[in-house]
Formats: C-alpha cells, structure tokens, sequence
C-alpha cells in the first residue's frame, strides 16, 4: 500500500475527530457563559489575559467573545465586576442552623464572608494598577449595597437568639466582625496570628483579656477635669472556643 492511499483513504478519514463547537446560546446567556469562565483568569491576570486564552477556557473561538463583546478589556471588566454581585454565598449563610451553639454559628458565618471577601480582594490585587483600579471602578459602587444588606440582616438573626448576653448592639457586633474579616484577608500585613474563623470570632466574643476581675477604668487617666468612671460589665463564664481555652492554659 503506497503513503498516498494510506494518507488519503476514506477509512482512515473517517475516523479522524470532528472540531467541537459552542453550543449555539442567546446574547445573554453567551454573555454569562464567557463571563463566568472568564473570572478565574481575570482575576489572576487582569488586563494582561489575552483573547486567546479567554477563548479556550470558554471553549469558543475567539471570534465568538466580540459578538458579544466589544472588546476583550470590557470582557474582563465584566468579569472582574460580577465578582461583586454574586449572591450565592447568601444561602450558604440562610443554611447556618439556629440549633447550633453561637460560637460555630458564628465561625461557620465568618467562613463564608472570609471567602466572599477574598474573592474580592483577589479583584483589586489583580487590577493594582493606577489606571486599572480607575476603569475597574469605585469599590464603593462595585458591591450590591442590598446584596450587603441582606448578608447583615442573616448575620445578625444568627447573634438574635443571644442578644441578651451581648454587651452591644448586634448591629456593631456585625460591623466589627466584618471588619475583622477584612483584616484577616487583607493581602498586606494580615491578622495572621488568629485569621482561622474559630480565632475570630473567639476575639470576637471574648477579647484578648483572661477570665477574672477587671478594675474600673476611670476617665480622670485621660482628662483630670472629668471625674467619670466607666465600668465595663464583667465576663462570665468558661472559655467556649478551643483556642481560647488554650490561650487560659498556657
């Protein structure tokens, strides 16, 4: 059998694999389609993903990215963006059980924000530059203020149960445990030392003072003309956090 016949035989054509194609989508769902396999390059590369690459984790040519796109910068863009606006983690929140104690209620809710908040974070590391951070937009307009809204509002029906054992209001409690999160995702100096979900919300709950009396703070120590004394309510009960229970013992 000559190379020519064996090369150009109808058999061995046949047998050859046809080229894939994307399934044939509307504008909007081709949209997200390209959006969403978009994002874990995005927020890795930034601007500097090229439209190839974008293509192929899609599974589309590149051509496909412009009927729906203007450009390959407005496809990251949009990625990077829809990272604000995911709601998913909400009804991870909404499934945190009541029956459990406050402690791994709260470890379990501090979990899912610390992801939702480095997804974020990822977003503004990757677009670092002066004029990226300017076309990526302000943080404040990025997030879904009722997005937010209903993250707290689950987050503080999980402290509800407890209220009467707080020493502020549960929507400072929030705030400072959102704050906490924050600084324990923060790419730069972050709460490494107690950035576990347990660790924070023990600081959370319990601070950094041992169990045992705690003296009157006076006002005098910072002004001599105010004779007020403060009193901060005593803490009572055991340790209810492992790494605080550790930290008594050292």
């Amino acid at each position: 059998m000559s190379e020519h016949s064996l090369t150009y035989s109808p058999a061995v054509v046949k047998t050859l694999p046809k080229p894939t194609r994307a399934p044939a989508l509307a504008p909007e769902a081709r949209r997200a389609a390209l959006v969403d396999a978009a994002v874990p390059l995005v927020l890795e590369r930034g601007f500097d993903v090229t439209t190839k690459d974008l293509a192929a984790a899609a599974g589309v040519a590149e051509g496909t990215i412009f009927r729906v796109f203007e450009s390959k910068d407005d496809l990251v863009l949009a990625a990077a963006r829809s990272v604000f606006a995911r709601a998913d983690h909400l009804d991870e929140l909404a499934a945190i059980s009541l029956e459990w104690p406050l402690e791994a209620r709260l470890a379990a809710a501090v979990r899912i924000w610390q992801t939702v908040a480095r997804r974020m974070v990822s977003v503004f590391v990757a677009f670092h530059g002066a004029g990226d951070h300017q076309r990526l937009g302000n943080p404040h307009d990025l997030v879904d203020p009722t997005i937010v809204a209903r993250a707290e509002a689950i987050i503080a029906a999980l402290l509800a149960p407890e209220a009467d054992r707080l020493r502020r209001p549960i929507p400072d409690i929030v705030r400072i445990m959102g704050s906490l999160v924050l600084a324990s995702v923060h790419p730069v100096d972050a709460l490494s030392p107690a950035s576990t979900p347990e660790d924070l919300v023990d600081l959370l709950l319990h601070g950094v003072l041992a169990d045992g009396p705690m003296p009157h703070v006076s006002a005098t120590h910072a002004s001599s003309t105010d004779e007020t004394h403060l009193t901060v309510p005593l803490r009572e009960g055991p340790a209810s956090c492992s790494a605080h229970a550790a930290y008594l013992d050292r």
